[in-house]
């Protein structure tokens, strides 16, 4: 509940401290007072736009706060400790206290505090839709357009099968997304798929393996050359064992040696040094009688090889790699091959998913669909019920509810349109079509009390809602705020003495100029002064015995009267 409001230098007020309580707070006062003033203050609390024209002219700067008061379990309280605002809301059973501080300097700059700490305009934006409800004199006209038709029709409706709608369409549209995606990835892919399978069939015909291509490289010189080695090999053999070789001549000069050493010590190191190189030419032949014996030639072996030698080396040609390369390059291609294979069976999983995705979307829309036409069906009757009072006679409502199967989206699938029927035997039509200003204005109002009867704030605001009416209409207008009032903290601009009578209690907007200045002020009024007041609503500046002991009937008879029973809390769908 707003508590009090404190305002400096804020358009024509310079030094303002307004305290408020429980129940309807009427406030009144001549036109251009400034009525609506404390009501701008409030929304700048809340987070509304600001600019420099809002400072009093010759300030540096507009300061304003606002203190509530609310309940431990309050969603407001809750929201605080989510974002370590709750320096003085506590868990224990008294009330805990807001307070909002906004400060507007003269160059339109804006600084905002909840608690002492400093906020963003957003943070404000999101405590003040569980503080205060505010809803301005032309707000009727909104219910002209069908999504505030739908958000009003909403408001009787259990959030939970709200967000549940909500929650399902975000996940039925992420399903659809993702399997478009994937089809559009497959339509792109779809020739890359058919020159892989090509590719991969290709060089799989050669079956490459790693280090192959080095080996057969080597069997190929070997194979080709083959004659040419084995010549040699038995060439070098003969020229070492021949009777005539180089070992027989050795032989020989180590023959003739020997005896000459007898004579000649010198001649042992020679001797066995020629010893020694006939061992080595001994096994130099040995070792190529047998490399001969192993030389293959084998034409028909240097044929294979020499054809995979070609395929080898053309397929690494025409893929640019080279030709040792071949293997991992098969490989790589196989893996992107079944990826892209595995598009299908993916698909087929994605649109199961969609379809799962669809099913739950629709058992939600369902759902809400049921409950909207229980709470229609209560409007219905509940604001035909307020047409009877506010003067229709013989009028009806009927929310109109068409649900379309084949539509999605995050509101459901149904389209609502409020249906007016203004005359007593003549068919409902769409209310932008048949109701006249004076009409919209009287259903809209009977619209914003109910759904006002619905709200989790604790503070409602009405901001001269009841402009356009008078007489009976206006006292059961000021009826229906009044009730709200049992239940909530209630504050109301009006200019009738109907309504404002009805108040729990009342405030005086007085403009005054001095010195050049002109400067707003807001009092309480004892029940003396509301007399006058309520006396000067309803027979202007000249105040008669007559008009003060109306007042006084109209006071006396608010304060008897029981609550309107319509405003009872009614559960949701």
């Amino acid at each position: 509940m707003l508590r009090h409001i404190t305002v400096r230098d804020f358009a024509i007020i310079d030094n303002l401290e307004v305290e408020l309580g429980p129940g309807m707070t009427a406030l009144t006062g001549e036109t251009g007072a400034g009525k609506s003033i404390l009501i701008d203050v409030i929304g700048l609390l809340l987070g509304d736009r600001a600019d420099a024209a809002s400072v009093r002219a010759g300030a540096d700067q507009a300061d304003l706060s606002a203190g509530f008061e609310l309940s431990p379990d309050h969603p407001a309280a809750a929201w605080l400790r989510e974002q370590a605002l709750a320096d003085n809301v506590g868990d224990d059973e008294d009330a805990s206290a807001i307070l909002l501080r906004r400060v507007i300097t003269a160059q339109g700059k804006s600084r905002a505090w909840i608690n002492g700490s400093p906020v963003t305009m957003a943070q404000l934006k999101d405590l003040g839709q569980w503080l205060v409800d505010i809803h301005g004199q032309h707000a009727h006209q909104q219910f002209l357009q069908r999504h505030a038709q739908r958000a009003l029709l909403d408001g009787f409706v259990d959030p939970g099968l709200l967000g549940r709608v909500a929650g399902a369409h975000g996940t039925l549209r992420a399903a659809g997304e993702r399997l478009e995606s994937a089809r559009a990835r497959l339509a792109s892919a779809s020739d890359r798929l058919d020159l892989l399978r090509f590719q991969t069939a290709e060089i799989a015909e050669l079956a490459p393996i790693a280090g192959e291509y080095a080996e057969i490289a080597t069997e190929q010189t070997l194979l080709a050359h083959a004659s040419e080695v084995l010549m040699a090999l038995q060439d070098a053999h003969d020229t070492i064992d021949a009777d005539t070789g180089l070992d027989h001549g050795i032989g020989q000069a180590l023959s003739g040696l020997q005896d000459a050493a007898r004579h000649d010590q010198r001649i042992h190191p020679i001797l066995e040094l020629l010893e020694s190189a006939r061992i080595q030419m001994q096994e130099a032949s040995d070792e190529l009688r047998r490399m001969a014996d192993h030389v293959e030639i084998n034409p028909q072996r240097l044929d294979e090889v020499d054809a995979r030698i070609s395929l080898y080396l053309r397929l690494a040609r025409k893929h640019r790699v080279e030709p040792d390369e071949l293997a991992d390059l098969l490989r790589r291609m196989e893996e992107e091959l079944e990826a892209l294979d595995a598009g299908d069976a993916a698909l087929d999983a994605l649109e199961r998913e969609l379809a799962a995705a669809r099913t739950a979307y629709d058992e939600a829309a369902a759902a809400l669909t049921r409950a909207r036409g229980k709470a229609a069906k209560r409007l219905d009757t509940a604001v035909t019920k307020a047409m009877q009072e506010l003067g229709m006679p013989g009028g009806r409502f009927h929310i109109g509810l068409e649900t379309r199967p084949d539509e999605t989206g995050p509101h459901g699938q149904d389209r609502i349109e409020f249906m007016v029927a203004a005359n007593p035997g003549t068919a409902t039509q769409p209310l932008a079509r048949v109701a006249s200003g004076g009409e919209l204005s009287r259903i809209g109002l009977a619209l914003q009390v109910l759904a006002s009867a619905e709200q989790a704030v604790d503070t409602l605001i009405f901001d001269e809602v009841d402009s356009g009416i008078s007489g009976a209409v206006a006292e059961v207008v000021g009826w229906k705020l009044r009730g709200l009032g049992e239940r909530y903290q209630v504050l109301c601009v009006t200019h009738l003495p109907q309504v404002a009578a009805q108040a729990h209690q009342q405030m005086q907007v007085t403009k005054h100029r001095a010195r050049n200045q002109t400067r707003t002020e807001i009092s309480a009024l004892d029940a003396g002064a509301r007399v006058e007041a309520i006396a000067r609503l309803l027979g202007g500046v000249a105040m008669t015995e007559r008009s003060l002991a109306h007042a006084r009937e109209m006071l006396e008879s608010a304060s008897d009267r029981n609550p309107d029973p319509d405003l009872a809390t009614a559960d949701r769908s």
